[in-house]
C-alpha cells in the first residue's frame, strides 16, 4: 500500500510541476453534426491555474499561468476580454487555452501548449474575431460574425503550423439591398479563402444560391450548429 501511495504522490507531483500533457487533453461532447461550441468548454482545469488581468496602459490582457502554486508563465494578449476556456485547440492531444470572449465582434486568441518548449505559446497571426465551433473529426474550426441584423459571415479554418488558415468563407445577406451594396446577387456566396473583395479572390467563388439546401451539406450542418448554440 505504501508503495502504491508513493507512486501516486510522484505522479501528482510530476503533473503539477512539469507539463500539461496529452493525458489531460479532452474534447467536449459534439452535436449531431460533429461540432462543439468553444463557449461550452471548461473555464478552469483542476491541475493548474490561470488568471487574467487587464493592463491599464494599453488595454491588453495578461495571462498568468501557475503550476505547483508558483507563477510559471506570463503572456500578454491583444484581446477584448479576459475570459478563459480550456480544450485541445489544435488536435495534438495537449490542452490549450482560448483567451478572450469568443463572441461576435470581439477578439480572442489561443495559447497552444508546446511539448518542445514545455510552455504555452501564443498562436501565430492576428487575433480571432467571432463565435467559434470546432469539429474534432475533420480537425476544422468555423468562426461566425454578425455584420448586422441581416448579414452573417462564416470562416472555415484549419491549422497550418501554429496559425489558423481560412479555407472557405460564406457570406449570408438576407436583405436584397445589402446584397447589392456588397457586390453579390444571391443570399449565400461561398468562396475560397478569406477576402472576397481582394483581387486574389477573383474567380474563387464556389457557390452562389438563394437556397440553403443548395449549399454543400457541410455548410448546411455548420449553419444548423450555430443556430442551435
Amino acid at each position: 500500500m505504501k508503495k502504491i501511495l508513493s507512486l501516486i504522490a510522484i505522479a501528482v507531483a510530476a503533473m503539477s510541476t512539469t507539463t500539461v500533457t496529452a493525458q489531460n487533453a479532452f474534447h467536449p461532447t459534439v452535436d449531431k453534426n460533429g461540432y462543439y461550441n468553444v463557449l461550452d468548454c471548461p473555464t478552469s482545469p483542476s491541475y493548474f491555474k490561470a488568471t487574467t488581468e487587464q493592463n491599464e496602459d494599453d488595454g491588453s490582457y495578461t495571462v498568468n499561468i501557475y503550476r505547483a502554486r508558483e507563477l510559471a508563465q506570463t503572456i500578454s494578449c491583444e484581446v477584448t476580454g479576459g475570459g478563459l476556456h480550456y480544450f485541445d485547440a489544435n488536435f495534438d492531444g495537449n490542452l490549450d487555452i482560448m483567451v478572450g470572449p469568443a463572441t461576435a465582434r470581439n477578439y480572442s486568441t489561443i495559447l497552444l501548449w508546446s511539448d518542445k518548449r514545455n510552455e504555452f505559446v501564443p498562436m501565430d497571426g492576428e487575433a480571432l474575431n467571432g463565435y467559434f465551433i470546432v469539429n474534432p473529426k475533420s480537425k476544422t474550426w468555423v468562426g461566425m460574425n454578425s455584420g448586422g441584423a441581416s448579414s452573417t459571415f462564416y470562416k472555415m479554418m484549419r491549422w497550418n503550423g501554429n496559425a489558423l488558415e481560412v479555407i472557405e468563407s460564406l457570406m449570408v445577406f438576407s436583405d436584397p439591398s445589402e446584397q447589392a451594396d456588397n457586390g453579390v446577387t444571391t443570399k449565400y456566396t461561398l468562396f475560397e479563402g478569406d477576402d472576397y473583395y481582394g483581387p486574389q479572390s477573383a474567380g474563387k467563388v464556389k457557390t452562389r444560391t438563394n437556397k440553403l439546401a443548395k449549399l454543400p451539406k457541410q455548410w448546411q450542418q455548420i449553419i444548423a450548429s450555430f443556430d442551435n448554440m
